[in-house]
This record gives structure tokens, sequence and C-alpha cells, in this order.
């Protein structure tokens, strides 16, 4: 069974200054909507893990860091990409053992999004 939570957080950054980044190398900001997805068997409580535990665990790592945040202080290149692998990072360790890491994906615009598929 899969099982989602969605997030949003607000946050700058700056890609380098390269011509292949662009207008993205100079400071920008963007509403970035984070969706987590893990997996695992239905438990006795009728239930993967509770939502209210995986928004907890997914505010500590992730959200309350980033959050109007300039995100060059925790990447090294802030794009989707990098960003939603290292969150994942992040996450896999703090989730119970009982529940895997399925996916993360990681909007950077309403039309744009990077996804990382775990399983």
């Amino acid at each position: 069974m899969i099982i989602g939570k969605m997030f949003e957080f607000e946050a700058a950054h700056q890609l380098p200054d390269e011509e292949c980044y662009g207008q993205c190398s100079e400071l920008h900001g963007h509403t970035y909507k984070l969706l987590v997805e893990v997996q695992g068997g239905i438990n006795d409580k009728g239930w993967v893990m509770n939502f209210k535990d995986l928004k907890a665990i997914v505010k500590e790592q992730i959200i309350d860091k980033l959050d109007h945040s300039f995100l060059n202080k925790y990447f090294k290149i802030s794009t989707a990409e990098i960003m939603v692998i290292e969150m994942a990072n992040l996450l896999h360790s703090a989730l119970p053992k009982e529940v895997g890491l399925y996916s993360l994906t990681l909007w950077e615009t309403s039309t744009s999004y990077a996804k990382y598929i775990i399983s």
C-alpha cells in the first residue's frame, strides 16, 4: 500500500552563473510543493502509518529547515533534481522501520517537477 502527503514551502535560490542556467543564475524564489509517498503493509490500526506522524517527520527533517530559506546554504547546486535526492536521504532514516520511502516529487513551479522513485 502507498500513502502520500503534500507539503508546501517558500524558498529562494540561485543557480551557478553558467550559460546553461540562464535567468535562474539570478537570485529568485519559488513556492515549492513536495509530495512524499511511503509504502508498507496495513497494520492492525488499519493504516500504513498515521498521517500525523508522517507530517511531523517531514516537517522536522525538511520543511522547518527549508521554509523561507536560501537553499544554496543547504545544497551545492539547488536544482529540483539534487534537492529531491537529498531530501529522500534525510527521510529514509527518519521513517519507522516498517515503512519504506516510495517516492518524492518536488514541484519548483506549477508545471515543473522532479520525481525520485526509490522503490
